[in-house]
């Protein structure tokens, strides 16, 4: 999702709105000149008539409101101060000024809106289509993406934000043309395949070379946005056949069995696995209509296949065989039963009538005339049948409904395997009961989002709007509390609206003035019919009518203001809190700590919210330069840690340690500016030592594992070539043959020894916090899993600072299986290039020594056992107890790193953030 611009508070012409404002800021207005002068007055009250028909729209982005809102006081102020008639002159022009200034940012505004709508709509129109993308219209698309992106960014004028507009709706257009180039180009893809498949010796290496070479060509008109060039340059493979007219053949089958297995395969595999009666006769149709495609190459016979499939798996069948599945197979002991049934297998006979809800009301009728068996099967099937979907209900109710589902299924179950089919007394008297708890799954996800509601909303709960759908619950009314749930929904979906705009005003009646009681008095009122509104059953109409109140000239700027505040802090706590976890630094800590406290004081205990905004703002640049200083701290930590672990000698290591002292110097002062600087440079100046230390470790954990491969596959000095040759392949940069093969749907790498070095020890130091020695060299065991120590230690190391770039694959090749047939291999045909990333995953590993090669009495005297390999402690233990008789109760081994990687899942490219929460194992 594309970031929302907020230009205005940088447009130099909205910018001296606040400039003019807090250059001759004063919280309280002057008092007014002594009274004389009549035309002074009069002038002086046209002035601010006019200046009170000027609101600032919450419309506006906050720094256009913060700005314009300022300069509205300061005029209010220099009117009130004015002592002469000649100030109006230009006073006027001023009022005139800024209401044409809003009214051009309201402009600007809803162009910014219609900018981002459509840019949003391109990025999800991207998302939706790039699976279907080859690598140039993948490129072609994107590059058109980040323009606009950047276009956005820079947009500060109405023209601006039309042009973004107007850019994200061509490539919204583009999108769908690279799409439908995507669909042909996938459809080339399998059909090729299947001509190639067949061919041998000479001829095949031909034909896959030239179509290797045509892929490339049909890529590099792609990536320029020619997507009819491209496809000519597909077509023009057809010239390796001896009848080219066998690629249009291939296409065709290609297009049909796409557009059957995105439209009809599911439905087509759950009538074939139904009791409809000629079902039988079409279980075969897709795997013979595969067969004659990719190995006899008879795409037209295939192709008619495959649509007779596609033509009897209609929506109508697709009824017909769900309705099927309502009669248990013991009702074919009935001769009546029987005989509907084959009438109505002829009437629905895809080779016959063809009418499936023919036979569908057929069976109806007789269901309608067989009330008996009917409840007998019905009884059944709920047993077998809906034993899934009952358990799966159970997972999903709460109380006090799930107790009565339990209870009731538990008794018709006793019932109907106890064959006691009588409507009053056996098992059918629970159906109608079991059918309405069974419809309560209908609401099982707005019952989770009331639930979630009250949550979030505690205030919302004194409402009742959900007591209707509890008591109906309680009292075993299910339909009843089924009905009730949209209507309370819907209600609890207002109250969060409602409750910020009670919220609001209730802070605002706090804040106001001594001396404006006529102001008080009017949003008191509203509070109060507002609440008798939401009371009464109206949540959405009390939320519209306090919010009008608050939108008056008399309250929009405060109200504005402490909106903005509340956003800000809560932007600037969570990074505050994410760059202490970084620090670790009391001295400094506190002064941040300090800082923060300050700025909400500002607001809550003298309810300046825009000074306390302004206060925020500068609390917000003091963390972009201690976050990247307490980053590059925690990494040279890391770093010295891991030298020392690794044995440097004190005379290299000395003066690093000392120029690090200097820097945690100057943080505690605290004087981030120059810690950041001195910290830098001690990581950047590390790079040789981290670099021999790595391969040393690397080299360690290799010698007789699989581990240390980290650096060769990762490192930085791996190619990005090897890094897309990796995607693209699986052969991985350290591949020791040209058969090895590692795939993935990520290949990365880092951007220095440096992070590498410190992810490692950093991940060491967390172990070691839980108990995870990795210097270790044996571990006790006794065979019990949850006593002995644990055999592996993972983290997510988060750096909070760039380490590392990737390439995401998305689309996959495609390959012929054993069968002939095109499926999706390991490997990608297109990715994307991401940056940024700042985590790194790490996993140490125990491995147990090797068994040596000996000679024991066990199990008799003189007995010769190899030296051998064990996979883990407990493989370990049982070829000792074969040597010795016993298990030992120590192992000897040592720890490995197996694994270090950037983590590139869940990383948002633009935002430059992860989106997908914080894993369990992370650090710090």
């Amino acid at each position: 999702m594309a970031i929302t611009p907020d230009p205005l508070a940088n447009n130099p012409a909205i910018r001296q709105w606040a400039e003019r404002f807090y250059t001759i800021k004063a919280w309280t207005m002057p008092d007014l000149p002594d009274a004389g002068d009549e035309e002074l007055e009069q002038r002086r009250a046209a002035a601010l008539a006019e200046l009170n028909k000027i609101t600032v729209p919450a419309a506006l982005s906050s720094g256009a409101r913060r700005s314009l809102a300022g300069g509205r006081k300061a005029l209010k102020k220099e009117i009130l101060s004015a002592d002469g008639t000649g100030a109006f002159d230009a006073l006027d022009s001023d009022i005139s000024d800024l209401s044409a200034r809003i009214a051009a940012q309201l402009a600007v505004a809803a162009a910014r809106d219609l900018a981002q709508a459509a840019l949003a709509a391109a990025e999800d129109k991207f998302a939706s289509v790039r699976g279907s993308l080859d690598q140039g219209a993948f490129t072609y698309v994107e590059g058109l993406i980040k323009a606009a992106q950047k276009s956005m960014g820079a947009a500060v004028s109405d023209t601006d934000f039309e042009a973004v507009e107007a850019q994200a709706k061509d490539i919204a257009a583009k999108a769908d043309d690279a799409n439908a180039y995507g669909i042909y180009f996938d459809n080339w893809a399998s059909a090729t395949l299947s001509l190639i498949t067949p061919m041998t010796g000479g001829t095949r290496d031909a034909a896959e070379t030239a179509r290797s070479a045509q892929m490339k060509t049909a890529a590099g008109h792609s990536s320029a946005g020619d997507f009819g060039a491209a496809r000519t340059a597909l077509e023009a493979w057809k010239s390796n056949l001896g009848d080219e007219d066998d690629l249009a053949a291939a296409l065709s089958f290609a297009a049909l069995m796409d557009d059957y297995m995105s439209k009809t395969h599911d439905r087509s595999d759950f009538i074939l696995t139904s009791a409809v009666p000629d079902a039988r006769d079409y279980r075969n149709h897709l795997k013979n209509a595969k067969k004659k495609a990719y190995k006899e190459q008879k795409f037209a016979e295939a192709q008619a296949l495959l649509q007779e499939l596609i033509d009897y798996s209609s929506k109508d069948r697709g009824k017909l065989a769900r309705y099927m599945r309502s009669f248990d197979g013991s009702l074919r002991a009935d001769q009546g039963f029987r005989d509907a049934l084959a009438a109505a297998g002829t009437k629905q006979k895809f080779t016959g009538t063809n009418d499936p809800l023919g036979a569908m009301a057929d069976m109806k009728v007789w269901e309608k005339a067989n009330r008996a068996l009917m409840r007998k099967s019905y009884s059944k099937q709920i047993v077998k049948a809906l034993e899934k979907k009952y358990d799966a209900l159970k997972k999903v109710l709460a109380e006090p409904e799930l107790s009565d589902l339990t209870a009731t299924w538990d008794a018709h179950k006793l019932l109907a395997d106890a064959d006691n089919f009588d409507k009053d007394t056996g098992a059918p008297q629970y159906h109608a009961k079991l059918n309405q708890l069974f419809q309560l799954e209908k609401v099982v996800d707005d019952r989770r989002e009331m639930a979630q509601i009250l949550a979030r909303h505690p205030g919302a709960v004194g409402y009742d709007f959900q007591k209707p759908v509890a008591d109906a619950l309680t009292a075993q009314k299910y339909p009843e509390a089924i009905a009730a749930v949209p209507a309370a929904l819907a209600l609890l979906r207002a109250m969060p609206a409602y409750l910020a705009a009670k919220q609001a005003a209730e802070d605002l009646l706090a804040v106001l003035p001594g001396d404006a009681d006529a102001v008080r008095g009017t949003l008191d009122d509203a509070v109060t019919a507002a609440e008798a509104t939401a009371r009464g059953g109206d949540p959405a109409k009390a939320a519209g009518d306090l919010q009008t109140v608050l939108d008056g000239a008399d309250y929009l700027d405060l109200v504005l203001a402490m909106a903005d505040y509340r956003a800000k802090l809560a932007k600037v706590e969570k990074e505050h809190a994410r760059t202490k976890k970084y620090l670790k630094l009391p001295a400094a800590e506190t002064k941040l700590d300090e800082a923060l406290q300050a700025a909400k004081d500002r607001a809550g205990t003298d309810r300046e919210y825009g000074d306390a905004f302004l206060m925020l703002d500068t609390h917000e640049k003091l963390l972009k330069t201690v976050k990247p200083m307490a980053t590059a701290r925690f990494q040279v930590q890391g770093i010295i840690a891991a030298l020392k672990r690794a044995g440097v000698a004190s005379d290299e290591l000395d003066p690093f340690e000392v120029k690090a002292a200097a820097a945690e110097d100057e943080a505690r002062k605290p004087d981030f500016d120059k810690a950041r600087t001195a910290f830098d440079q001690v990581r950047k100046e590390l790079e040789k030592l981290s670099a021999e230390a790595a391969e040393a470790y690397e080299m360690m954990d290799g010698v007789g594992s699989n581990a240390g491969h980290s650096l060769d596959r990762h490192g930085p000095d791996v190619s990005d070539e090897d890094l897309i040759t990796r995607l693209k392949t699986g052969k991985p940069p350290n591949a020791h043959s040209d058969d090895e093969r590692s795939y993935t749907g990520a290949s990365s790498k880092f951007h220095s020894p440096q992070d590498w070095l410190a992810g490692r020890e950093l991940a060491a130091q967390a172990a070691l916090a839980k108990g995870v020695d990795i210097t270790g060299t044996e571990m006790a065991f006794t065979g019990d899993p949850l006593a002995d120590p644990d055999e592996s230690a993972d983290f997510t190391v988060e750096h909070g600072r760039p380490i590392d770039k990737a390439y995401i694959g998305h689309k996959k090749h495609v390959r012929s299986d054993d069968s002939g047939e095109p499926i999706a291999d390991k490997t990608y045909e297109s990715f994307e290039e991401v940056e940024g990333l700042t985590r790194a995953y790490v996993n140490f590993i125990w491995e147990p020594e090797m068994l040596p090669a000996e000679t024991t009495d066990h199990p008799d005297p003189a007995t010769d056992y190899p030296e051998e390999k064990a996979q883990d402690n407990a493989d370990y233990a049982a070829k000792y107890a074969t040597r010795h008789g016993a298990a030992p109760a120590r192992i000897p081994g040592r720890w490995v790193m197996m694994q270090q990687y950037p983590v590139a899942d869940g990383w948002d490219n633009e935002t430059k953030t992860y989106t997908n929460g914080n894993p369990g194992n992370m650090i710090p």
